[in-house]
Formats: C-alpha cells, structure tokens, sequence
C-alpha cells in the first residue's frame, strides 16, 4: 500500500512547486522610481519651461571695497611754515573751492609784507626818476640813453611788486600790525575726507603728508579682489553688479574701467576698478561690498532657469516632463550659474521642458 502512495506524493509535490514558480512575487514587479505623476491640483502649484540654448554668461563673486575716486581727490599742503591758530573745517565736511580750511601765523608771510613794502617804495622811486629823466630830458640835460636806463629800473620795479602781489594773493595774506596770517584753501568743491591738521601745530611747507584731503564723492570707485585663478576670466568692460553690506537690497550696476597690472604678493589678488555713481551720497570710503563680475564666455549652452535644480547628495537633478502630468527625475551636470540661469553640459537636450518653479516640491513626490 506504502509504495502505490509514495509515487502519488512525489508527482503531488512537483506539480505543486512547478506551480509555485510560475506565480509571480509582487516585490520583483518592474517600477520606474526616478517619475512622479502630480494630480490636477498639484499641477497648479509648479510651473514649467523649455530648455533652451543661449550665450553663455556666468557670475564670479568677488569681494571688494569702495574707496574714493582718486581722479578727483586733491591732497592740501601748506606753501609756508607757521603756527595753527584756527581750523575751520572736519573730516566729513562739505567745502568748495578757495574756502578757507584753516589759517596760519607765520613769519614767512610777514617776509613777504616786508617786501611788499620795499617793492612799494622802489616803485615809487623809479615812477620820480622817470619824470624827472624825462623833464631833464625835454630841456636837453640827459640824453635819450638816460631817459631809456630810468624806463628800465620803473618797469623793473613794476614786475617786482607784481610778483610780490603774486605771493601775497596767493598766500591770501591778512594782517594786523604786528602779526601775518596765512589762509589754508581748497582746491576743490568736495569733502573733506582726511585731516591731520590741528590747532596749536606747527606746519612746515617741506611735510609730505597733506594737511587736508579733498575728494569729490559724486563718483566712487570699487576696488574688487580677483584671486590669481581667476585672472584670465576678467575683462576691462565686464558688467558687474555691487551690493553693499550697509545696503543689502540695493543693488547697483558698473562696469570693471581698470585691471591692474600687479598682483598684491600677500594676498594673491589683483584689483579690478569699478567707477559707480555717488550723486545720492550713500557709498563712503572703506565701506566693503560684492560684486558679481558678469563674465561672457563667447559661446552658446544649454540653459535652464536656476530654480529649476535641485541639489540632492551632492548632485544636480531637473523635474523633465514626459507629458500626461508625469514628470522624470533626471541628474545633470551643469558648468556654472549666473543670477538667474544655469548652464547645463550632461543630461539635458534643447526643448526639452522641465519644472522651473518649485521642483523640489515634485522632486519630493
């Protein structure tokens, strides 16, 4: 009985197992992970574009600082040596040209009222010798030689007092009847952007510092530090675009006028100079700003708007449309981004349509 059993259990058991196999399990299904399917509703929260091709303009970040316009800043030295007695002006002031900054007491502006006097007094002399030469002249006493001698020492005395007229003028002398004062003035209309002049001094006209520095502050320069890498990226003529740290949200545009030719050996940096407008008065020296270098490759990329990436374990990935309301996660690698667009080099074709607005609200699908 045992054996006709055994043979029925055997065939049981391979029919069972062959049927066992041919089952599908529901975890070795085929999926597609990397798409999203968004409802109607969702579809109103994203926004789409298509990927286009473009020219090329990438962002360098530079850090940088302003600093006065030094093509129009005028440095005050004293022309005599003297005592300060008054200062009329601060740091900050506004001044315009030929306002006194501060005066001077000095010896070496009562030398020249001295002369003043003395050149006076030869001029006087010379005017009584000439109409006398000339009288003697007319009644055949002196000869026309001596009329000419006597017009050469008045013209003489002439150009001396007009040259010590000079100096005093200059100097804008004023005085009492012991004392000569010297007047200090700007060159320029301006502010007074430094001051190393105090009462009491004593000024020599040999100092090298000036006394005063005026600058003209409607205009002002950004000096940004271009790191030696960076070098062969920036171009006399680069758009740039300067944000201040005292003034976030206002964002004022330049144009890089100057590169300079050396490098700064402590830092490894070259400086690009920026001229900006000034006329409101809002940028002061030493402020530090950053600038975005605007800087054109001369070729043409792919491009998607920034906000269309989302950065994820170190990668970049797009929201690709397959239509139908399906969207693919799809990697790319992308070689550099401006203020609005990024530049794309694997992983995207022209025309294609990605999600530009909120696409890590789908990617998170």
């Amino acid at each position: 009985m045992l054996r006709k059993i055994l043979p029925i259990i055997v065939l049981l058991t391979f029919l069972f197992d062959g049927c066992k196999r041919d089952v599908p399990i529901a975890s070795e299904q085929p999926t597609d992970s990397n798409l999203v399917e968004l409802n109607q509703i969702q579809m109103k929260q994203i926004t789409i574009d298509t990927v286009k091709i473009q020219e090329e303009t990438t962002d360098l970040v530079l850090s940088g600082k302003v600093s006065f316009d030094k093509d129009y800043l005028s440095p005050v030295y004293s022309l005599v040596s003297g005592n300060v007695i008054k200062v009329n002006v601060s740091q900050g002031d506004y001044v315009t040209k030929g306002q006194t900054l501060a005066i001077l007491k000095s010896g070496d502006v009562s030398n020249y009222e001295g002369q003043h006097a003395i050149a006076e007094g030869q001029l006087k002399t010379a005017k009584r010798n000439l109409d006398i030469a000339r009288e003697l002249y007319s009644t055949k006493v002196y000869s026309e030689k001596d009329v000419m001698q006597a017009q050469n020492d008045y013209n003489s005395a002439v150009a001396n007092l007009k040259t010590v007229e000079t100096y005093l003028k200059t100097y804008k002398v004023s005085s009492t009847d012991t004392n000569a004062f010297y007047s200090i003035t700007s060159p320029i209309d301006g502010y007074v952007v430094s001051k190393s002049i105090n009462e009491g001094m004593n000024i020599r006209p040999d100092n090298t510092n000036p006394l005063f520095t005026i600058s003209f502050l409607k205009t002002v320069w950004v000096l940004a530090n271009v790191y030696e890498n960076d070098i062969p990226q920036v171009v006399e003529g680069d758009s740039a675009d300067i944000t201040t740290v005292a003034y976030p949200d206002k964002k004022l545009k330049g144009t890089i006028s100057k590169i300079a030719n050396m490098l700064d050996s402590s830092a490894s940096t070259m400086q690009a100079r920026i001229v900006l407008d000034n006329s409101k008065g809002l940028l002061k020296s030493g402020m530090f700003a950053t600038v975005n270098v605007h800087i054109d490759k001369h070729k043409k990329a792919i491009a998607v708007p920034k906000e269309a990436l989302v950065f994820y374990d170190n990668d970049y990935y797009v929201m690709v449309s397959k239509g139908n309301n399906k969207f693919e996660k799809r990697m790319i690698s992308i070689e550099g981004t401006n203020e609005s667009i990024a530049y794309v080099t694997k992983g995207l074709q022209p025309n294609e349509v990605v999600v530009c607005k909120n696409s890590l609200y789908v990617y998170g699908q």
